[in-house]
């Protein structure tokens, strides 16, 4: 929420451009994304969905230049390099009683027993 209208020399203001960029710039891009959501563990028909989807403007982009044969082979080429990794998140059952460093432990070197 702005307090006030921007004005037209505001350094602030978000700016967005669209620049020409040429085939070899848009396979780079194309595979920068494939290999960014591939590493995220997107199977092939993730990726390949991914490319076709507007709302992903830069990838739509690539896809529209390249055209569908050759995003498949930059998704298969990422895939083969990067594999299909599953990040698997799991709640803890019980609160792990924090272990205090064993009396070799650097932590504890200088320091002198009390009591003893």
């Amino acid at each position: 929420m702005s307090y006030k209208e921007t004005e037209p020399d505001d350094p602030m203001e978000l700016v967005g451009v669209v620049l020409p960029a040429n085939p070899e710039a848009e396979r780079d891009m194309a595979y920068a994304f494939a290999e960014e959501f591939a590493r995220m563990g997107y199977d092939r028909e993730r990726l390949l969905a991914l490319f076709k989807t507007p709302f992903y403007a830069g990838a739509y982009g690539a896809y529209r230049a390249l055209g569908e044969e050759a995003i498949r082979s930059i998704i298969d080429e990422c895939l083969n390099a990067w594999g299909r990794t599953t990040v698997i998140v799991q709640d803890v059952q019980e609160v792990q009683a924090v272990q205090p460093p064993p009396s070799s432990s650097p932590a504890s070197r200088g320091r002198k027993e009390v009591g003893a």
